[in-house]
């Protein structure tokens, strides 16, 4: 396990979502958490994990939107922030060899 804090922050996240009773119901979204849970214990790339997660979580969303998943709503909203930067520096950098 990576020892990084916003990594564990984001693994307790995770976590607390894939133990959700409404998300038990949903074995795919299950089946997404766990995987990003094991892929950010392996690598420890909190910043690309979290972006992930958040996307999945907006079209959990989307797809869920008759019966929408609190626990998926708290994960994304807890994401998003991350996910921004993420994609601003992968811009930034992109973007710089035009410069």
């Amino acid at each position: 396990m990576n020892n990084h804090e916003k990594a564990q922050r984001l693994m307790a996240q995770i976590d607390t979502a894939y133990n959700d009773s409404e998300v038990k119901q949903d074995e795919q979204v299950r089946a997404e958490l766990l995987r990003y849970a094991i892929e950010l214990d392996k690598n420890g790339n909190y910043l690309l994990i979290a972006t992930k997660v958040n996307g999945m979580a907006a079209r959990v969303i989307r797809e869920h939107m008759q019966q929408p998943l609190a626990a998926i709503n708290t994960l994304y909203q807890q994401t998003a922030r991350t996910s921004e930067y993420y994609w601003g520096v992968a811009a930034a950098s992109i973007l710089s060899g035009l410069w």
